[in-house]
């Protein structure tokens, strides 16, 4: 698909991109990741989709959203991985204090082309039982000096059920969340032949940033949210 894709670009075929969202989801049936959705996915233009963090399975699962990825710069020199993150358009970012301005104009001109944008605001993956305090800074981002509101949307990502039956144990759980030191290619080789994991996606209601006094109130707001869904989730409580 990814040479596919290529092809197509270079040819300037119309509405190529949207291989990139069949890749997503051939790759999910591939691993036997089934994905289920709940709520309503934002349809405004531009979305800033904000959600907590797992693995890097999550780009599978999350990838059939109409979205742009923002990753650290690092992830463009991982392997594999890396490679992915080029080939569906990924923004990279540099956390460097220095080049903050120039990096949240970057984002800034993307939303203002009505883009929207899917960010991991962690910063980090965790075990997918709990969710870690969501970074404000890239927040700023919604702020867009033609006075164009940007939809901010929380989303609940969490990995369920393995064969049908809840997942509760930890050991389980890790054949899927990916973090703190896990070597890549190690848990990679362990879940191609698991299959049958059903993945939630939770889309929460759009707020605004002018809605907050300040970013950091909202990017709060959005991570209780967040938090208290995937509580439900891995305990198999959809509503």
């Amino acid at each position: 698909m990814p040479m596919v894709y290529m092809l197509a670009q270079l040819l300037r075929i119309p509405n190529h991109k949207q291989l990139v969202h069949f890749f997503h989801k051939g790759t999910c049936k591939i691993l036997g990741i089934r994905v289920t959705e709940h709520g309503q996915m934002s349809t405004a233009r531009p979305t800033l989709y904000l959600s907590n963090h797992v693995s890097y399975i999550d780009i599978f699962v999350l990838g059939q959203l109409p979205a742009y990825f923002i990753a650290k710069s690092e992830v463009a020199s991982w392997p594999v991985l890396g490679k992915l993150a080029t080939f569906q358009n990924t923004l990279f970012i540099e956390r460097k204090a220095g080049r903050a301005k120039e990096q949240m104009k970057i984002l800034q001109t993307h939303l203002a082309q009505g883009n929207s944008l899917t960010l991991f605001p962690e910063g980090t993956s965790t075990d997918g039982v709990h969710v870690e305090a969501f970074k404000s800074t890239l927040l700023e981002s919604a702020n867009l000096s033609n006075g164009q509101r940007v939809a901010i949307q929380p989303v609940t990502v969490a990995y369920t059920h393995y064969d049908g039956q809840l997942i509760e144990s930890q050991e389980i759980r890790n054949h899927y969340a990916w973090y703190a030191n896990m070597p890549f290619l190690p848990h990679f080789l362990g879940l191609m032949p698991r299959k049958k994991v059903d993945a939630k996606i939770y889309f929460h209601p759009v707020c605004y940033l002018d809605e907050f006094d300040t970013r950091k109130e909202c990017a709060n707001y959005c991570q209780s949210l967040v938090a208290a869904q995937l509580t439900k989730l891995v305990a198999g409580d959809v509503n």
